[in-house]
């Protein structure tokens, strides 16, 4: 038995895959989507990224406040959704240094899912505000036109 042994921390002696299971996954993705959702996704990633050589001492932590953890389960739960299995289930997950970079890849692509999401729903706007601005403007012509005596074909009323 070597001192590596003796001394590693758990997840050092499974082997090192670093492929979440289908489960895994699901649960990376529920947390990097409510995330994403918060608009938490800078501050997330920059502290996922700090913390990231301190993972398994943070997964020993988040086993130290679970009590509180249960104590506010009602509130997590309406909230965020979030059952206490899942709370446990993502302690054991972050024993793994591997899902900590899951979890980043996945918070990076969820919000490049919601800015491309975000980027087209503005272009959309953009086009209706100047369609709107154009039926503005071609009633204030109209208006004036009118106003001045100098209507136009164009501008009489065929929808009535």
């Amino acid at each position: 038995m070597s001192l590596k042994d003796i001394f590693g921390y758990p997840s050092s002696k499974e082997p090192d895959d670093t492929q979440a299971t289908p489960e895994e996954q699901e649960l990376l993705d529920r947390v990097a989507r409510l995330i994403v959702r918060k608009g938490l996704t800078v501050p997330a990633i920059m502290f996922f990224e700090t913390v990231k050589p301190l993972n398994w001492i943070g997964s020993q932590g988040m086993i130290f406040i679970e009590p509180a953890v249960w104590a506010v389960n009602p509130v997590l739960h309406a909230l965020f959704g979030l059952k206490h299995d899942d709370y446990l289930k993502f302690q054991r997950l972050m024993e793994k240094r591997h899902n900590m970079e899951n979890l980043l890849l996945t918070i990076e692509k969820f919000d490049a899912e919601a800015k491309i999401k975000e980027d087209e729903l503005k272009r959309e706007q953009k086009a209706r505000i100047k369609e709107l601005k154009a039926r503005r403007r071609a009633r204030r012509t109209k208006f004036f036109r009118k106003l001045f005596g100098q209507e136009r074909p164009e501008d009489l009323d065929r929808s009535i």
